[in-house]
């Protein structure tokens, strides 16, 4: 594997196993290095997805690894500063959402990866899904016309452990919606003029058990995201709404919903079932995972060949850490919103 790119990996969880899996996936990536703050879980890992060393800390991992690339996969509180410690050693990162819990905090890591010249990608995978490449493919064709409207939502049940402490970037914000909010901002595809949010918080813990943000996007497009932990299930959504039709997208099915005065074949309301390999890079057979019947393996597969195709053609990933600089002020913004009760302009 000498032309693949070597991988280190910080934070030995459930979601570090499954960015390893997708990794190998790619059959582009050596798996040489993972680190976390308890040595024996890393060891464990390490013998789990074949990394060919463990460490009890990232610092050491980038010290006495070769790498080129880190994956970042902790709790949302530690991500940007292990991730900026990774690009400051001169390594490609691709951390997990939110990247930080604050523009600022987004802000410092994206300008060290610029002046380290390294690529940096943070991970929302919503854009990799297969009926939402689709969606935007039929954006990008002129299905809607002018866009108007932009509105979606991620909502989960209670959430406990560390994502019930706001200290540690708890709350479904952070969690499910910031993915939902990534997609609004590239399907609307417009500077951020204006937010307002209404807030419901937990009586303990303090982190949110709904938000419901309002966005004003130049240009005069109107966008609207809500997320909430009360639901008692999973479900999200998108709509993208112009002056000849609509889209829409639900998550965890494979359907896009279209109707466009524009392109004659979808005149009256259409349901596209996208099949799970569209959109994707072609695997290599041999290139196998545990979890491959797992469901968003394939598109965590999918961030990974982009991640690794941004290195070696020496471009910005999709999304990159811009984009998650986005997210980050639009959520300061809501919080900002929530404390004064009067809108946030940008």
């Amino acid at each position: 594997m000498s032309d693949a790119i070597r991988f280190g990996l910080i934070g030995c969880g459930g979601q570090g196993g499954y960015l390893s899996e997708a990794a190998a996936i790619t059959g582009q990536a050596e798996l040489v290095a993972c680190a976390d703050l308890r040595p024996e879980r890393a060891e464990q890992f390490a013998a789990r997805f074949g990394y060919a060393r463990w460490f009890g800390s990232a610092g050491e991992m980038l010290d006495e690894a070769e790498i080129d690339a880190v994956i970042v996969a902790t709790s949302h509180g530690q991500l940007q500063p292990a991730a900026l410690e990774a690009v400051q050693a001169g390594k490609h990162a691709l951390v997990e959402k939110p990247m930080a819990l604050t523009a600022a905090e987004g802000r410092t890591l994206v300008e060290a990866a610029r002046e380290a010249g390294v690529r940096l990608m943070v991970g929302y995978t919503l854009r990799l899904l297969p009926e939402r490449r689709e969606m935007r493919r039929l954006l990008e064709a002129g299905a809607v016309g002018e866009v108007t409207h932009v509105l979606g939502g991620q909502l989960i049940g209670q959430m406990g452990g560390w994502l019930a402490e706001r200290e540690r970037g708890g709350g479904p914000l952070y969690y499910v919606g910031s993915h939902a909010l990534d997609f609004i901002l590239w399907m609307a595809g417009a500077p951020v003029e204006r937010v307002f949010a209404e807030v419901n918080r937990a009586a303990q813990g303090g982190v949110e058990t709904d938000a419901s943000i309002s966005i004003r996007f130049e240009g005069g497009i109107l966008g609207q995201l809500l997320t909430s932990q009360r639901m008692g299930g999973r479900y999200g959504w998108c709509d993208v709404i112009g002056t000849a039709g609509r889209l829409r997208a639900v998550w965890e099915t494979a359907e896009v919903y279209v109707e466009s005065r524009a392109m004659p074949e979808y005149a009256m309301p259409t349901r596209i079932e996208v099949p799970a390999t569209a959109h994707h890079p072609q695997f290599p057979p041999e290139a196998g995972a545990r979890l491959s019947g797992f469901k968003y393996v394939r598109s965590w597969a999918a961030e990974m060949a982009e991640f690794i195709g941004a290195i070696r053609e020496d471009r910005d990933p999709s999304p990159s850490g811009e984009d998650g600089l986005r997210v980050l002020e639009v959520i300061d913004a809501a919080f900002e919103s929530e404390r004064t009760g009067a809108p946030v302009e940008f």
